[in-house]
Parts: structure tokens; C-alpha cells; sequence
């Protein structure tokens, strides 16, 4: 109600403008004072009564803004953009879809590599080990640190990336790092520091999984250009294993 009185009071100091606009219209010279003057007074006495500018009134109603949905960059997303945690172990949206995988994980469930490459198990797989020489298919979700959804293999018809583990020209370092340990079924959340990722760029041939479409790989450019020594800066992969062999 106190908001209510105090935006109608702004919308008649509005009606008393609007009521002297007259006196815009090429004043006189002995008259522009006097009317500038009576103006002044006028908002100020409908001020000193209740009203307390624009300013204040827009700063009190930001607090009953909600908060707008994260803004998403590259291919359409297929699942629901989720809200990331501070710091190094922020949330990206689970891979694959919205299931128990989606919940958020507690801090307790990362494991941090001596290279800075942490992962969190979202759902153990029952299936064969990735290990050293295994080749692996596996479906992904790509993620900028800010939670921004890039790219991800069901945008090119869940298509997987296969790569054998070890292989210095099949996937980027931090996800040969990041996988292995993980049994066919399962899936991870790999957070990679952008040192452990497209080094050698994002062009056909390199190491992967790579984004399709120049606006998600030119993303990825941005970042390792510009935010490669930036402090807790990660790329976010979610990955599905489907096959070991």
C-alpha cells in the first residue's frame, strides 16, 4: 500500500509537469525563472507529503523482481538450464536429459586430479572399465563455467564420440583424464580447466569431443583465448559412457 501511495503521488508530480508543459514552448526571458521556480516548489511540496522520487521507487521494487532465466548461447539446449555453485565445484546441467541425474551434488562427491581436472560420479555404470587403450562411445553435454549451454551430442542426433583412452589425438586431455574409472552405463560431471582442453583449437580432426556449428566453436575459441589463465575458470562436460571395448 505505501509503494501503491507513493507511485501515485510520482504520477501526479507527472500531471503537474505535464500541466505546465506550456511553459517549455518558448518562454520568455523575465517569465522562465518565475515558472521554473513555481515548478520546483510544487514537486517539492508533493514530495515533502508522501512521494519519494523514482529513484526510490524503482530501487524498492528490484526486490520483487525474480531473477530471469540463465541466457542460453550456441544450439538450443536439450534439457532445462540449472543454476551453478560458486567456486570450483559449480553445477552444470546432468547429461542426458532431466533425471535423477539432474540433482545437484554434494561437494563430498568431487575428486580433484593433481592436473586441477575434478569430476563427480552422477549414476555408477555396471558395464566394462574405461581404462588406458579402451575405446569408449559416450554421449555429452558441453557447458561454459557460467553454466551457459554450448553444444551437445544429442543436438547432432546423439551421435557419440568415440576416442581410444591414452590417444593423444583422440580426446582433450582433460576428458582422457577425467573418464577414466568410470564403467559403461554410468555417468560424470568433468569440470576441465580450459589449459586441459582445446589446445591444439576446435577446427575437424582435433581432439574432442568437438562442438558442431561455427557460433558453439567460436565460443570455445573466446574462452581458450581470453580465459585460459583465469582463476577457477572450467569447462563443463557431462558425459554418458554407452560402450567400452
Amino acid at each position: 500500500m505505501v509503494l501503491f501511495n507513493q507511485m501515485v503521488a510520482a504520477v501526479a508530480a507527472l500531471s503537474l509537469l505535464a500541466s505546465n508543459a506550456t511553459a517549455f514552448q518558448f518562454p520568455s526571458p523575465t517569465s522562465t525563472a518565475a515558472t521554473t521556480s513555481n515548478r520546483r516548489d510544487a514537486i517539492k511540496d508533493i514530495v515533502s507529503k508522501g512521494a519519494i522520487g523514482f529513484g526510490a521507487i524503482v530501487a524498492s521494487n528490484s526486490y520483487n523482481v525474480e531473477a530471469a532465466n540463465a541466457l542460453v548461447e550456441g544450439n538450443v539446449p536439450p534439457g532445462k538450464v540449472k543454476k551453478t555453485l560458486s567456486e570450483e565445484y559449480r553445477q552444470g546441467t546432468a547429461a542426458l536429459g532431466d533425471s535423477v541425474e539432474a540433482e545437484v551434488l554434494p561437494r563430498e562427491a568431487y575428486k580433484k586430479l593433481e592436473s586441477g581436472v575434478i569430476y563427480a560420479d552422477i549414476s555408477k555404470g555396471d558395464g566394462d572399465e574405461v581404462k588406458e587403450g579402451k575405446k569408449v562411445n559416450m554421449q555429452w553435454v558441453l557447458r561454459r563455467s557460467n553454466g551457459y549451454f554450448v553444444d551437445s551430442s544429442a543436438v547432432s542426433d546423439s551421435v557419440p564420440f568415440i576416442f581410444t583412452v591414452g590417444d593423444p589425438n583422440g580426446a582433450i586431455q582433460g576428458l582422457d583424464e577425467g573418464i577414466r574409472g568410470m564403467k559403461a552405463g554410468g555417468t560424470r560431471r568433468i569440470l576441465i580447466p580450459p589449459r586441459f582442453a582445446w589446445m591444439q583449437g576446435v577446427d575437424d580432426g582435433k581432439p574432442g569431443p568437438l562442438p558442431a556449428g561455427f557460433g558453439p566453436r567460436q565460443q570455445m575459441r573466446r574462452v581458450m583465448k581470453d580465459r585460459i589463465d583465469v582463476p577457477g575458470e572450467y569447462i563443463f562436460l557431462e558425459v554418458k559412457v554407452s560402450k567400452v571395448r
